[in-house]
């Protein structure tokens, strides 16, 4: 009954994702995002339009006061992020580490970004710092849009 399970609510449904930019003529990846575990969890199924797969778990934990977001994927790569909604409610994970890619650390720090752009359209924004988080890059930008 806490309000602040709720507060990544507005990623849940079936969208339709391509990179920002894409035009809507392009394939997109699905994501389909439900709410399971009598209500308690945000539970994401990722498949690409290349065939990957992957899972998140998003829970807030009260305990600490902050959500929590493990995915793992078809590449076996596991990601971590904590972090809560901003004073806009868009979902704000500041703290976070994902597998490195060649030539990187094993882990680097990353920024995992949901912004609401309406009711039908969400902003996936991913950042990563190969310094230490002194400063940061785009990673990844995506677009959802609600399925009809």
């Amino acid at each position: 009954h806490d309000p602040r399970h709720r507060a990544f609510d507005f990623w849940l449904g079936i969208w339709d994702v391509r990179p920002a930019g894409a035009p809507d003529s392009a394939p997109p990846s699905e994501n389909v995002i439900t709410l399971e575990h009598e209500g308690c969890v945000v539970v994401e199924h990722w498949k690409s339009i290349g065939g990957g797969t992957g899972t998140s778990f998003n829970v807030f934990d009260p305990t600490r006061g902050k959500w929590f977001q493990t995915w793992v994927d078809s590449s076996g790569g596991m990601h971590e992020y904590r972090g809560n909604p901003d004073a806009k409610g868009h979902m704000i994970f500041s703290e976070g580490e994902t597998p490195g890619g060649p030539g990187q650390p094993s882990r680097v720090p990353t920024r995992l970004s949901f912004f609401r752009l309406g009711p039908d359209k969400v902003r996936q924004l991913s950042e990563i710092s190969l310094d230490a988080g002194n400063t940061w890059t785009v990673n990844y930008d995506l677009i959802y849009v609600r399925r009809k």
